[in-house]
């Protein structure tokens, strides 16, 4: 690494070591060409790091996160001292007490930025994005408007204005408060600041309870004021968070072996010059792009064999989130539930099978290739919409396994041709919007930057699930060009209005 890069991730390391985190000796930070700044084995290791080996370690004395503006500084979580002493946070009280805990955890990490080498995080602070440096840190929110319009007709781009919507209100809220409370250079929390520190938690950060050590937990739990939640907010691990995320890395958060500490230990063995990987879980193409600005393409998913099962991955899915009518209260705190289509058979030990819970048993009407690319719970909300209640008795009682597309019973075929239907409805009335935000309404397009042929990537996949849906409901070759060229249609009609009235 060259500097003034290796200056300041030696700093991180000698300020980590200082404090309690550690980094396998055998290990390093170097820049790589396409994932940026990561982990790997030294080149100049002259043996293999087998599995089972603890790469990095974090203390939760040096996380940053919301918990330390209650006390405006670092915790040292104990179970035989007392909290500390939260009545001096580190804005007005006013400000923490009308703000989600997420918005003041951004709002300190703008603090600590602008203390510059007087903040106890300058070692760390100093290795995120520059926030001048625009295109070093932005997500898509903030991606250049021209840009975002290239992901029309996608799940992306209507999360794109939610999140552009939600950023701005709360930015506005809160530097509201601080103008009125008198706070100190309140004009230096601008939006910017905010927007980039809302990418590096939305992109670096990791939710307490899977981070936080049992006993962590019961400290931090005494400084949580009443009916704050532990994972109302995320935290920020420095070097921790150094390690990029591999689809199949198989990993253990250790957080048992030392006390109020968390270690990434890597159960995959990694030779000399080797990046060494974290794992995030399973997400979605949308997911990954949204939260950390990149996807996984098919042909990184390689076939193997995981567990004794054949494992065929893959990444790409839409997100279906059910219209909600006044008074729904559908998933965790009402917010509306997100079902996925997916661009292959659920059924076939793909991972995303686990979203749907350990409970979920899929029945024979689930199999169907017709439903199998859906998400079982959403065919299971159907059903109990539209089934009567003999239906629903049948339904109970289909077999767990396959029985093909053949005929269910003659009372629950009329059942699974409403199904069919509607979601043949949707499905097609969702692709020829999707085909028809396609850049340069649909003709050859030949993206100019890496951003643009992310979007392509991106939206070559999402394709895939529409198509794949589609001959799922026999619709042919022909049938799906057709809607392509409806859509495309609709974009040269569109122009023509806009040119008729610039013409008037």
């Amino acid at each position: 690494m060259e500097s003034p890069h290796k200056e300041r991730f030696e700093a991180l390391l000698d300020w980590a070591h200082k404090h309690g985190a550690s980094l396998h000796p055998l290990l390093e930070v170097y820049e790589d060409e396409v994932t940026g700044f990561s982990l790997r084995v030294k080149p100049s290791a002259t043996e293999r790091l087998g599995s089972g080996f603890k790469a990095v370690s974090c203390p939760t004395s040096i996380t940053l996160s919301y918990l330390n503006a209650l006390t405006d500084g670092p915790i040292t979580p104990s179970s035989t001292t007392p909290a500390p002493n939260t009545k001096n946070p580190a804005f007005p009280e006013r400000f923490m007490n009308s703000l989600p805990p997420h918005v003041i955890g951004r709002f300190y990490l703008i603090q600590q930025y602008l203390k510059g080498k007087s903040s106890f995080w300058a070692p760390y602070i100093s290795t995120l994005a520059d926030p001048s440096q625009l295109d070093k840190w932005a997500l898509p929110p903030f991606w250049a408007e021209d840009d975002i319009e290239l992901l029309q007709g996608t799940n992306a781009y209507i999360a794109i204005q939610e999140i552009q919507n939600n950023v701005k209100s709360e930015y506005k809220q809160a530097r509201k408060i601080l103008k009125k409370e008198g706070f100190p250079d309140y004009r230096e929390y601008t939006q910017v600041l905010y927007n980039w520190a809302y990418c590096m938690f939305t992109s670096r950060s990791f939710r307490p309870s899977l981070v936080l050590s049992e006993s962590a937990r019961e400290y931090v739990e005494r400084l949580l004021p009443e009916g704050t939640k532990i994972d109302d907010f995320s935290v920020l691990q420095p070097l921790y968070d150094i390690g990029n995320h591999s689809w199949d890395a198989s990993y253990t958060w250790n957080l048992t072996s030392e006390p109020s500490a968390c270690e990434l230990i890597c159960n995959d063995s990694y030779g000399p010059g080797q990046q060494v990987f974290n794992n995030y879980g399973f997400k979605t193409n949308s997911e990954l792009l949204l939260g950390y600005g990149f996807i996984i393409d098919p042909k990184d998913l390689s076939t193997g064999v995981r567990n004794q099962e054949t494992w065929r991955p893959h990444n790409d899915y839409i997100h279906v989130r059910k219209r909600q009518h006044p008074g729904d209260t559908q998933g965790k705190g009402g917010e509306p539930q997100d079902f996925l289509i997916c661009r292959e058979d659920f059924w076939q030990g793909y991972s995303c099978r686990n979203r749907m819970g350990s409970d979920f048993v899929p029945n024979a009407l689930h199999y169907q290739s017709h439903f199998s690319h859906w998400d079982g719970r959403l065919i299971n909300d159907m059903v109990s919409m539209m089934a009567t209640s003999k239906q629903l008795e049948l339904f109970a009682k289909l077999p767990n396994h396959s029985l093909g597309d053949g005929s269910l019973g003659e009372e629950l075929d009329p059942l699974v041709g409403m199904l069919k239907a509607t979601l043949a409805q949707k499905i097609e009335r969702d692709f020829v919007e999707f085909c028809y935000g396609r850049p340069n309404g649909g003709e050859k397009w030949e993206p100019e930057t890496e951003r643009q042929d992310l979007v392509r990537r991106y939206r070559d996949g999402y394709e895939m699930v529409f198509v794949n849906v589609l001959k799922a409901f026999k619709y042919s070759k022909e049938q799906i060009m057709a809607l392509k060229a409806a859509a495309q249609e609709e974009v040269g009609d569109e122009e023509e209005d806009e040119e008729m009235e610039d013409g008037n």
